[in-house]
């Protein structure tokens, strides 16, 4: 009998009751609440839903990080509803349109998107009433409420949480659209409960894990707080990423879980102290002095990072994987990993290839996008998940991906240039804050936007920022053959366009050039 996301986190809770379980600051005051604690209001808001018939119905949540927030989702999946967590950063219109893509029902909401809540009822024909996860119920009428109404309801009602089947819809993930439309990735209470079983990750009861990245997103869920809680981690929430360094300090994580993104910002931070001071007392005053263990994911980090990073004690762990497989797909672990790879394959995995794409199978694949058949289809060809990543399986058993199928540029001449290869190179210069590599039949093209710290300390106009970016690409092309040398460039004024998890947004990628950047 499968295992279900209900079963596991009760399971911890026998284990780790009076272990604190989530940490987050108010007014710089760390507050938190043990696993008894969580539980306990985890089971009233589920109580109190399936006291109003929302067995089976989608509930759709909207918010930043926070112990309510978390609270309303783990009581969404485990008592027998859809979760639907979307992404608070995106605007208005966007919102209301998942809201009804999704079938939405009901809605938790933070009180900072209060302002939205005309515009939603307005346009969601579908959705009939709203809980605030904090503040008071009140405006516009009688269907919004306060979450502790569903809490005073639930402590009295009986739980029937029982009525979960390993087959049920636990929750719908929007995908981020770099490339189109966003899709809705119908994952399954088993997918959930099999990717967290299978991630070979074991830390001791408390271990605090910092939580930085947007907790709509299927890798922040799983492995951040699905994974945490099945090993009695102690998370504790960043409340802003503009505060990400300050709050290491506070609350000394040992354990984190970034994006290639944040773990470039935190380099060039580190990197920027004097010299003279030790490489652990600058660890410590960047990161606080426990962290010792990063966990990446969502696009590829160069290895020269993972190195630097060691000197600084600091072990970096690359995993791979997308919404679609739950989403861990392979993972390195401290006691078994390979600088350069993916990691190995999860024990409920199986990899293949097709043309160089990476092909997966096994019990954390999702059932397929949410009213959406022929996506579904092309995604799921031949009873394999089609990744759209190019990779390879080492001698040793370790994943390796070495670019986009969909991103492969093809010149006039046949060749097929990977363009993640040349950024991830060009990007290790410090004057390079964001590079895309872009190309048509004739030859390939940077767009670059740079690294605004080292312009302001070299104070060039920009005239001699072209200079000194054109002299970084003909540093590459000296070691290139003539098909894969950059021969355009773009210097941008504004930053790429990105999706909530980091990634920028290739599709995007020439918005607003006309306006944004120097053409040279």
């Amino acid at each position: 009998m499968s295992m279900l996301i209900g079963e596991i986190l009760d399971n911890s809770v026998r284990e780790h009751r009076d272990v604190t379980a989530v940490q987050w600051l108010k007014k710089r005051e760390v507050y938190g609440e043990s696993y008894g604690e969580l539980w306990e209001r985890i089971g009233r808001i589920r109580r109190g839903l399936q006291g109003k018939e929302m067995k089976g119905k989608h509930i759709a949540l909207i918010g930043s990080s926070s112990p309510e927030w978390i609270e309303s989702y783990l009581a969404v999946i485990t008592g027998g509803s859809v979760a639907v967590p979307l992404d608070a950063g995106l605007p208005a219109e966007d919102l209301e349109e998942l809201l009804n893509r999704s079938d939405s029902e009901a809605l938790f909401i933070s009180e900072k998107n209060r302002s939205m809540i005309p515009g939603i009822f307005s346009s969601c024909s579908k959705l009939k009433q709203i809980w605030m996860l904090q503040g008071k119920g009140e405006e516009p009428g009688d269907r919004v409420f306060p979450l502790a109404q569903l809490l005073e309801e639930g402590e009295r009602a009986e739980d029937q949480k029982e009525r979960v089947r390993a087959e049920d819809i636990a929750t719908i993930i929007y995908t981020s659209g770099t490339t189109g439309k966003s899709k809705g990735v119908l994952l399954t209470q088993e997918n959930l409960a099999q990717n967290v079983l299978s991630v070979t990750i074991s830390v001791k009861p408390g271990t605090k894990v910092l939580s930085v990245l947007p907790i709509h997103h299927a890798f922040c869920l799983v492995m951040d707080w699905l994974k945490g809680f099945s090993l009695g981690a102690t998370l504790c929430i960043n409340d802003s990423f503009m505060h990400m360094v300050r709050n290491m300090g506070i609350f000394r994580p040992e354990m984190m879980l970034m994006v290639p993104m944040m773990i470039e910002t935190l380099y060039k931070k580190l990197s920027m102290a004097d010299a003279s001071i030790s490489k652990k007392a600058v660890a410590g005053a960047v990161f606080g002095p426990d962290l010792h263990t990063i966990f990446t994911g969502g696009a590829h980090l160069d290895p020269f990072y993972i190195g630097k990073f060691e000197e600084y004690g600091v072990q970096v762990l690359e995993v791979y994987g997308m919404s679609e497989c739950a989403p861990v797909i392979s993972t390195n672990s401290v006691e078994d990993h390979k600088t350069g790879s993916i990691g190995r394959p999860l024990s409920n995995v199986e990899v293949s290839f097709e043309n160089g794409e990476i092909l997966v199978r096994g019990s954390s694949v999702m059932k397929g996008y949410y009213k959406m058949p022929q996506e579904t289809k092309e995604a799921l060809r031949g009873g394999w998940l089609h990744t759209g990543d190019k990779g390879y399986l080492d001698e040793d058993g370790f994943l390796f991906i070495n670019g986009r199928v969909k991103n492969l540029i093809i010149l006039s001449n046949g060749e097929n240039i990977s363009p993640e290869e040349i950024e991830n190179k060009i990007g290790l210069d410090p004057l390079v804050g964001e590079v895309i590599i872009t190309g048509e039949d004739q030859g390939l093209s940077a767009h670059i936007y740079p690294e605004q710290a080292v312009v302001e300390a070299m104070s060039p106009d920009e005239q001699m920022i072209h200079k000194k970016l054109q002299d970084v690409l003909d540093e590459y092309n000296k070691k290139q053959p003539t098909y894969r040398q950059i021969t355009g460039l773009v210097v941008r004024k504004n930053p790429f366009v990105r999706n909530a998890t980091g990634k920028i947004v290739r599709a995007k990628v020439n918005i607003d050039e006309a306006d944004d950047q120097s053409r040279f």
